[in-house]
């Protein structure tokens, strides 16, 4: 079995191990799970989901050139933490 690290806001996780155990299962147990129940092979011929509202207002707004990577401030700050 292998070990998966995932960033999930603390509030998600205090609902979803109360979830959990009321299922009377662990949490580990549960996502697991959940992963087996995603498709074999990702699907092309999906449509994309359509934007409307306020999304569709903002869609585009932003190029890629402003839009900032934040895996390497991310990276940074794990590298910090582990040292």
């Amino acid at each position: 079995m292998s070990k998966l690290t995932l960033t999930v806001d603390p509030a998600v996780i205090k609902l979803a191990k109360r979830y959990a155990a009321s299922q009377e299962q662990s949490l580990s147990k549960l996502v697991e799970n959940y992963l087996k129940t995603l498709p074999k092979t990702p699907t092309t011929d999906e449509p994309a989901l359509e934007l409307t509202g306020l999304v569709a207002e903002l869609a585009g707004v932003l190029d890629d050139k402003t839009i900032k990577d934040d895996r390497s401030e991310y990276r940074d700050y794990l590298q910090d933490k582990y040292q």
